[in-house]
This record gives structure tokens, C-alpha cells and sequence, in this order.
């Protein structure tokens, strides 16, 4: 079996980003008659059902509205990169590890007017960890001092824990040296509010049209189930949106809003891998469809608190019945990649020497026949999402001699169930929020897995995590993540890593400079060619 390995992977992927690119650049408006005409985009998604607001909203999706409004002090771009966005420059830690000194950019205005100081941050972060607030998101920013105590009860401020030195110069002071840290400001949960206008909101912040931001967009409506409408917000601090114009369309379901684009009512929007095979020949997709590639994969998650699953050789039977490669040419209709471990080759740490996990059918009945004689009962749960994925799966267990019950189960349900640790073998995707071993591998430490329905517990794979959770090395803490994917996954067979997905979407000839980054869709340095002859005239 030929090995896949990271750099085979990025060349190809890069490849194909740079021809992508090409085409997407390749229009530019220059009829002077046309700079008058207003530039709208509309993108369609599905609705939220949630606020914006990244302290309390944890989808992956919900970036393509937020990530307009909001800014962090840094951010990641859509070619992954991390760079100062509220920040004068990318901060670094003082000799001691733990202090880190911050200078915001002068003169930054939210929506409402109001100047950005040093005393939104404090308010932002002491907004995350009180226990009222009800936020959700703050696992990535525990380490500022004194936050552990504010979710306990225990004080009402970060103090100490950031430290204001005037309006634009403060310190993040953390308890313990953290290589996540700088990292996780990139992210959406760490989104800066202002200070008066968050406060007055209450609860009521990123409801509806109560969301105020530093972002190149303003949120001018949004009735969370039809529409949300943002225009250019003319006094951004950096270079201003393209756009002047963006309709976010909420559907109630991915075939509604793939017609919708087939009628020209959406301009841009994701094509849901389980509708890629329906959708990739029809007229108006071809030669619209561009693939992207997330920082996650499709897993089989496996409760090892059940006994029938406590042996290995039964675990690495389930993995060697399944013929992914089968799987992705089918049901995925070619849109994906063999897994070799449960890091992607996007993120440092990725093993470009593993081999790709094995098709061997006639090894699993045999493992199986050692480990059960007496037969494997499981119970199988999948979303609606996944369920082509979990059929197959079913199909190549059944062969080998497993009773495999499967069951799709109502998306809330499911959700209830798999973090209550109900569920004995379910199928899910999971995303890392940036290009780090820690947002994939942590889902497995023992003080987590029991959310997930996992209940994996080794004393070497948490030592190593916590271990290159502090190493400011790159290439130490890229090791140390290896070393962690192959106890997880290619020893234990905890999880059964299942594929690399290839996303897709659509976008009209006349969109311009599209990219996603990792899963949220951002209208960052989206452009209209409105001469274009298909581009919606008003």
C-alpha cells in the first residue's frame, strides 16, 4: 500500500489552491460606468438557532457572520496564517513565560463610534469567565490568571490576570508558560466587545442585531431565521471591504439553498459533502465548484466504558473492516483522503511516514473470532449529516460478521446523548479551530473524553499533551503531537479515523478573491466584477 504522506498532500493541495486562485482573481471591474453600481453579495447558509456571540455560540459556521462583525487581537486568515489585526504586532512572552505584553492599534472605532481601549479586553475575557454569562467557549484562555476563580465564584475580575498599563497598553499575565495561548486570540472565541454597549445588552448581546464589533462589516439586521444584512463599516481601521453589501440567506435545509444558487437567488455558499454527488454535473455547478480542505476529519467514536469494546484486537478489527478507500470513491464521490491518524496534514505533528489505515477483512473476522467468539452486538448512531457515511460502514461490518444496529438519531438528541456519554459507537466530524495538534488530540485527554463518549484514559498520551501544551518549540511541540496521534490511534485504536474530507462550494463567475478558511466563509476580501453579464442587475 503506497504511504500518504503531508507533503504529497500540501503540494497537491497547494496546487490546486494556486489554479483556484487564478480563476477566481481572474475578472476585474474597470467600466467606470459600473463603480457606481452597488456591490451586494449574497451568501446562503442554514440558520444559526444561536446567538452571535462566540463566548456562548460554538459552531464552526457561525464565523462566516461573526468574524464580519467582530475582530480579535489577532486573527487567522484564510491561508492560515496568524497575524495582528487589533494588535500594533504580533505579541511574544517576557523572559518569565507567562507575562505577555500587548499594544492595541490607536484610533480603532467600534460600529457604535466608541474608541477601542485596553479596558474592552479586560471587560471581554471578564465577561468570558463569569459564571452569569453563561459562556461556554473559554477553555482555550483558562490560563489567564485568576480566571479559574471568577468561574468558581470566587472573585469578579482579572485584576491580575490583565494587567492595564493606559488605553492601548495592557499584559495578559498567565498562570502557567502556554504554547496555545497566542494561538487561541486568532480564534472567533476570543472576540473583543465593547465594554458600555455588551453591558447594557445583557443577555440579549448577539441576539438578533445586538452585536457591535471592530469588523469591516456592521450588522444592520438579522431576524435569525430569513436573513441577516451587513454593509461596509466606513470607519474600519485597516484596508475597508470591497463589498459594499452582504445578505447572509438562511435556508431550512442544503437542498434548498443548492436550488436556490441553481436560480441565481445566492452568489456563494457550501455544498454538504452528502449533496456533492447530486449537485457536481448539473449545469450550474459545473465549473463553480471549488473544494476546500478543513482542519478535521470523519471519525467512528467508540465509548471504551462499554465492555464489548474494551479489547483492542476488537477495535482494530472494526477499523481493518472498513474499505475507506471504497468509502470515499462512493459515498464520498472521490472528495477525500485515506486517513493515516487522527491529526490531518495540515497540522504540525501530522506523521508523513504512518501508512494509511488498512482494508483487511479477512485479519478482522480473525481478531474477532480471538476477542469474541461469541459475536459483536453494536449499537451505531449517526445525524442525518452522516448517515450515507455510517450505511456504508454498517455494510463493511455486517460483512465481517458484526451485528451492527444502526440508528439516526434527531441532531439535538444525538448532541445530548454523545456529551452525556450515552452513546456506545457513533459516527461525527471533528474540527480543529486552528492548525494545532491540541484542538484534535484533547478530545481524548481523560478529563474530556467522558463528554464525548470515549472514556479513553492513558497516562502517556495526557502526560505528552500536556506537555506540548507548554513547549514554545515548534518542532518539540509538532513531536510530542505525533507521539500522542500514535498511541491514540494507530496503538490503541481508540477512535477509528474514518477520512480527510475534501469540502466543496459554489460561487458565481462574478464573485471574486474566494477562499475559506478552515469551515467559516469569510467576506474579508470578497469582490464583485458587477460588469460582469450574469451579475444581478437591481
Amino acid at each position: 500500500m503506497a504511504t500518504i504522506t503531508r507533503r504529497t498532500f500540501i503540494a497537491s493541495s497547494a496546487a490546486a489552491a494556486a489554479t483556484l486562485a487564478a480563476c477566481s482573481n481572474a475578472a476585474e471591474t474597470t467600466d467606470s460606468s459600473a463603480q457606481a453600481t452597488r456591490k451586494v453579495l449574497r451568501f446562503g447558509m442554514g440558520a444559526l438557532g444561536a446567538p452571535l456571540d462566540m463566548q456562548k455560540n460554538g459552531m464552526s459556521v457561525a464565523g462566516t457572520l461573526t468574524d464580519s462583525i467582530f475582530e480579535g487581537l489577532l486573527t487567522w486568515t484564510d491561508d492560515l496564517e496568524l497575524v495582528p489585526t487589533l494588535l500594533t504586532a504580533m505579541p511574544s512572552f517576557e523572559a518569565d513565560g507567562v507575562t505577555l505584553p500587548c499594544e492595541l492599534k490607536s484610533g480603532v472605532t467600534f460600529h457604535d463610534g466608541s474608541t477601542l481601549t485596553s479596558a474592552d479586553v479586560k471587560f471581554t475575557f471578564e465577561r468570558m469567565f463569569n459564571p452569569a454569562t453563561g459562556a461556554g467557549n473559554y477553555t482555550n484562555y483558562v490560563q489567564i490568571k485568576g480566571a479559574q476563580e471568577m468561574l468558581a465564584g470566587e472573585r469578579d475580575n482579572l485584576d491580575e490576570g490583565i494587567v492595564i498599563t493606559d488605553d492601548t497598553h495592557f499584559s495578559f499575565v498567565l498562570t502557567e508558560q502556554s504554547a496555545t495561548f497566542i494561538p487561541s486570540l486568532g480564534i472567533f472565541y476570543a472576540h473583543i466587545f465593547p465594554h458600555e454597549v455588551c453591558a447594557a445588552a445583557g443577555d440579549d448581546w448577539g441576539v438578533g442585531a445586538n452585536a457591535v464589533g471592530t469588523g469591516k462589516f456592521k450588522l444592520i439586521s438579522n431576524d435569525e431565521a430569513t436573513e441577516a444584512v451587513f454593509e461596509r463599516y466606513e470607519g474600519y481601521h485597516g484596508e475597508p471591504a470591497a463589498l459594499d453589501e452582504v445578505r447572509v440567506i438562511y435556508y431550512a435545509s442544503a437542498s434548498t439553498k443548492l436550488n436556490a444558487f441553481k436560480n441565481g437567488d445566492i452568489d456563494w455558499c457550501d455544498i454538504g459533502f452528502s449533496l456533492y454527488g447530486e449537485f457536481k454535473d448539473d449545469p450550474d455547478f459545473v465549473g463553480n465548484t471549488y473544494p476546500y480542505l478543513p482542519l478535521g476529519l470523519q471519525f467512528v467514536n467508540l465509548n471504551l466504558k462499554d465492555e464489548a469494546l474494551s479489547d483492542v484486537r476488537v477495535r482494530e478489527a472494526l477499523s481493518l473492516a472498513i474499505d475507506r478507500q471504497e468509502l470515499i470513491d462512493t459515498v464520498l464521490d472521490g472528495q477525500g483522503q485515506v486517513p493515516s491518524g487522527f491529526l490531518t496534514p495540515q497540522i504540525p505533528g501530522f506523521d508523513e511516514n504512518a501508512e494509511a489505515f488498512a482494508y483487511d477483512p479477512d485479519r478482522a473476522r480473525k481478531l474477532l473470532a480471538e476477542a469474541v467468539p461469541d459475536g459483536l452486538t453494536i449499537e451505531f448512531r449517526t445525524r442525518a449529516l452522516f448517515s450515507t457515511v455510517a450505511q456504508a460502514i454498517q455494510g463493511y461490518w455486517s460483512a465481517v460478521g458484526i451485528t451492527c444496529n444502526l440508528q439516526q438519531m434527531e441532531n439535538g438528541i444525538f448532541m445530548s446523548d454523545w456529551t452525556a456519554g450515552n452513546l456506545q459507537v457513533l459516527i461525527n466530524g471533528w474540527f480543529a479551530d486552528y492548525p494545532g495538534g491540541d484542538g484534535l488530540l484533547s478530545y481524548f485527554m481523560t478529563e474530556n473524553s467522558q463528554y464525548h463518549s470515549s472514556f479513553y484514559s492513558d497516562a502517556e498520551f495526557d502526560q505528552l499533551i500536556t506537555r506540548a501544551r507548554s513547549e514554545l518549540d515548534e518542532a518539540a511541540q509538532a513531536e510530542l503531537y505525533r507521539q500522542a496521534d500514535d498511541i491514540v490511534s494507530r496503538r490503541d485504536y481508540a477512535t477509528i479515523p474514518v477520512a480527510y474530507p475534501h469540502y466543496n462550494y459554489a460561487a458565481k463567475p462574478y464573485v471574486l478573491n474566494h477562499k475559506v478558511g478552515n469551515m467559516s466563509f469569510h467576506m474579508w476580501n470578497i469582490d464583485v466584477d458587477t460588469t460582469h453579464e450574469d451579475y444581478p442587475k437591481e
